[in-house]
């Protein structure tokens, strides 16, 4: 009967306090959800993904050759150890009517791999139907409308019907489609066609999926070291194919050109008998004109019509000749015909892919500090929350033990006020987590990826890490303090503690002001540094989510500022023209003569190469070698710690991110490795800022120094006035007819690529601020709950002497005002200690997050936290005016 009489004792405090048992359960909720939820976010992406892909078949590498791929090719992928091959067809059409570029594939009904999602209308069924990407809706097509492709070298047919607008797999963006050797440069939709269609005898692409890799996270390390073998094994059996195929094209173009060369071989040998009965044919004219007289009309027709078929002769042997000498040349671009190159482009490459991988590590690399500084301030309230209950109980601890009650069963009732508090927070926070951030933050970037939705699942770790933590902060709490009250002696138990002593303050010795106070305030002040480790708390709460909103802000402001601090400061070219392999760029220059718009150019040198290193990923970067290294200094500002400096030829600039992964600094020897693995080094002089991307940097002399062989340019650096996307369309669709140029790139399009990039961000970051927000209020109403059920007897004091409604809340105020001020200002300073280590976690091998905050980010954070104070003061000034003073001053009896 006893014991069951304190189970509904036990039950009931949980009512009596519900104001503090809710605010626990919404701060162990809140840090629960961002926690859990966070830690979940980047794995339940990335699993949707892999599902996502999984389900339409994607292809886990694609193998494309310069020179085609041939059934010798298929046979080889057809022996690749656990891969399924599928071939097909795949090349850029250019409309220049419409200034588009398209992306045409074969279309394969009994293909498996890279299935194609119908939004409207069907697949292709007969021959002259055609499928366009979703995206092509935007420009104007429809179902049933006629599609033509003028591309006779290619395709069998010209008009098609189109049936169905569709997704692919292979793009994962809903915008990028990649970049292209024709038009203006990039892709604006896809197309599927029937294969039949497609007139060459080698396919453009083959197609592997390999079975040790179902059932992988695709962004996983699993997936990649597998992948890695596999490529391996497929190099492997690829290895003389780039050998093979040019003698094969070599052998072919020869065989092509051979009825050429004897036909003209067969009509100069024509030539010549013909020439030969035409001397005849002169010679017996002669010896005619010597027997007829002078002036004889036939004699002078014979005449004319021998000279009309000499000039016939020589200009149909001029003609050979010319024709014969193009053989000739033929035979020699023949015999210089560069073998083709072999290509194994993984999922990775597709459009979007990466950027969707790069969203997920960035959340990852957040969820890794930002949801555990959060976690650790509800986790550090709650412990002091659960301190103070206990505290406030020692007199009915000692009643209950004067009464023969067992230190356990006094204990029980903390533990169960702990366990339930904890137990609805952490399930509550999970459930909520789980569920609704990793959709959240999918639904504020769905626009941008063509993944239908994501699949929740629960995450073992994180909910068990929580759990442990916040059972700690309350029930261990709770059963720390209750482990030094158990062992005081009732008696002690059942009279109140002694108040603190009162001290005087530093305050009091700065007369000037201490005697302008009035004497309220005086004994404000006097409050605050006689109950220190109230203030502390205090400060310690506010200061901790003051600076999670700082952070939050910050964040955003700081990965918004990438292409800001990238895009003028340090790259101040606007474009880079990639060119053709040969010398001649005389129709270039004219191009840029004739665009107003390109005021200077600079030759460079462009290579992509590799560093290596033991217990180091392989890195590749771009190697910029200019033509003129001072003028360079107008295209790329080089900095180091702030200050300009320029090439020298006595060594190499390196990016400072590639400097910190491989441990470089001024004077170390770099070993670089070229596209063709021969290597080369180089004496880095000095480490460059840089924010997106890493490069190397060599003057021209210093190339030709260290790689032993001259320069010869392969890229333009392109300085201009602003230019609208379609006069940077039209400039592209210019250099690339010219046949001297194979890309051309706009700085426009990379910022905001990074804009759109950081966006994906947004969503995150505010859900940052707002749960940070409401954490503040929380912990500032249950600060401030615990302060006046601590202070109940002093305040109804105060009352019976005669203060005022007004004075009495002013006196609670005061303090709090304080200890809101301080709690900001350390929180401001906090919040930028934070906002730099998470920045450094979130950063990446080819990304630095600069560290800015705007005033924003502090006037949203000391704005929110001073708000939250005046509500919090407006709720505790009605309950000090509804105080009951006469039981409040009876407590202790």
């Amino acid at each position: 009967m006893k014991n069951k009489t304190y189970m509904k004792a036990s039950l009931r405090e949980i009512f009596y306090s519900k104001g503090r048992f809710i605010a626990i359960v919404l701060i162990i909720l809140l840090g629960t959800l961002l926690y859990v939820g966070i830690k979940a976010t980047g794995p339940i992406l990335n699993h949707s993904a892999s599902r996502y892909v999984d389900r339409q078949e994607l292809s886990n590498l694609q193998i494309i050759s310069t020179g085609g791929l041939t059934d010798t090719d298929e046979k080889l992928a057809a022996d690749i150890p656990h891969a399924e091959a599928e071939s097909g067809y795949q090349f850029f059409y250019a409309d220049s009517e419409k200034n588009q570029v398209v992306k045409l594939y074969s279309y394969n009904q009994d293909d498996r791999q890279n299935q194609l999602i119908v939004k409207s209308g069907h697949l292709p069924r007969a021959e002259n139907e055609i499928v366009l990407d979703e995206k092509a809706q935007a420009e104007g097509y429809r179902l049933k409308q006629t599609y033509q492709i003028d591309q006779p070298d290619q395709l069998t047919r010209k008009k098609f019907k189109i049936v169905g607008f569709v997704q692919s797999p292979i793009y994962t963006s809903t915008d990028e489609r990649g970049l292209s050797n024709v038009g203006n440069g990039g892709v604006d939709f896809f197309a599927y066609l029937p294969e039949k269609n497609f007139s060459s005898e080698v396919k453009s692409v083959i197609y592997l999926r390999f079975d040790n890799v179902k059932g992988l996270e695709t962004f996983g390390k699993d997936y990649e070291e597998k992948m890695d073998e596999n490529i391996n094994q497929v190099e492997k059996l690829f290895a003389d194919r780039s050998k093979e195929r040019g003698a094969e094209i070599r052998e072919s173009a020869e065989k092509e050109l051979q009825p050429k060369k004897s036909e003209i071989n067969e009509n100069l040998a024509k030539l010549e008998a013909g020439q030969k009965e035409l001397d005849q044919g002169k010679a017996q004219l002669q010896q005619q004109a010597a027997s007829l007289p002078t002036g004889n009309p036939q004699l002078e027709e014979a005449q004319q019509s021998l000279e009309t078929q000499q000039k016939e002769l020589t200009a149909n042997r001029e003609k050979l000749i010319s024709a014969q000498q193009q053989i000739k040349d033929s035979e020699e671009t023949i015999a210089e015909l560069k073998e083709p190159s072999y290509t194994y482009d993984q999922r990775a490459e597709n459009p979007g892919f990466q950027e969707y991988g790069d969203l997920s590590e960035r959340i990852a690399a957040i969820a890794n500090v930002f949801p555990v500084f959060f976690f650790f301030i509800a986790a550090l309230i709650t412990f002091t929350t659960m301190t103070r209950m206990v505290e406030e109980n020692r007199r009915e601890i000692g009643t209950l033990k004067a009464l023969g009650y067992s230190r356990f069963e006094i204990a029980i009732k903390y533990i169960i006020y702990a366990v339930s508090a904890a137990t609805l927070g952490i399930v509550l926070g999970s459930v909520i987590g789980i569920n609704t951030l990793p959709r959240l933050v999918f639904e504020l970037s769905s626009d941008r990826y063509n993944f239908p939705g994501v699949e929740a699942f629960y995450l073992a770790r994180p909910i068990i890490q929580a759990a442990i933590a916040f059972l700690f902060a309350s029930l261990g709490a709770a059963l720390l303090v209750l482990l030094r009250e158990l062992h005081e002696k009732p008696a002690e138990l059942l009279q109140p503690k002694a108040p603190k002593p009162g001290k005087r303050i530093f305050l009091e010795r700065i007369t000037p002001i201490w005697s302008r106070l009035s004497f309220n305030q005086k004994v404000s002040y006097r409050n605050l540094l006689r109950y220190k480790s109230r203030m502390i708390m205090a400060v310690i709460g506010i200061a901790g989510c003051a600076a999670l909103m700082v952070a939050g802000v910050g964040l955003r402001d700081s990965l918004s500022s990438v292409g800001a601090k990238q895009f003028g400061p340090i790259i101040d070219y606007q474009g880079i023209v990639t060119l053709d392999d040969q010398p001649d760029t005389s129709a270039v220059k004219k191009i840029f003569a004739e665009t107003p718009q390109i005021t200077d150019q600079l030759a460079m040198l462009n290579q992509t190469i590799e560093l290596k290193a033991k217990g180091q990923a392989n890195q590749k970067l771009t190697m910029m070698v200019p033509s003129d290294r001072q003028a360079f200094k107008k295209y790329v500002h080089l900095k180091d710690q702030g200050k300009r400096f320029s090439l020298t030829d006595d060594g190499a600039v390196i990016t400072e991110k590639i400097a910190e992964m491989f441990q470089l600094k001024k004077g170390s020897t770099l070993t670089v490795y070229d596209e063709d693995q021969g290597s080369f080094k180089v004496t880095i002089s000095h480490i460059t800022e840089n924010y997106l991307g890493n490069f190397l940097y060599l003057s021209k002399d210093y190339y030709q120094k260290a790689r032993g062989e001259d320069f010869v340019a392969n890229s333009y650096l392109l300085k201009s006035q602003d230019m609208s996307q379609t006069a940077e369309k039209k400039l592209a669709q210019q250099l690339l007819s010219s046949e001297q140029v194979t890309n051309t790139s706009f700085m426009s399009t990379q910022i905001d690529a990074q804009e759109h990039s950081m966006d994906n961000l947004d969503g995150i970051v505010w859900i940052f601020v707002v749960l940070s927000g409401l954490l503040a209020f929380i912990v500032l109403y249950n600060l401030t709950n615990i302060n006046v059920s601590e202070r109940l007897r002093e305040l109804s004091t105060i009352k019976v002497l005669g203060f005022y409604d007004r004075e009495v809340t002013s006196y609670i105020f005061r303090e709090n005002v304080v200890f809101t001020l301080l709690g900001i200002i350390c929180g401001y300073g906090l919040g930028i200690g934070l906002t730099k280590f998470i920045l450094d976690q979130a950063s990446m091998e080819s990304i630095i997050f600069p560290l800015v905050i705007r005033s924003g980010a502090y006037l949203i954070s000391g704005g929110l936290t001073i708000l939250f104070t005046v509500i919090v003061m407006a709720a505790t000034h009605f309950r000090l005016r509804h105080i009951n003073m006469i039981d409040a001053l009876k407590s202790n009896e």
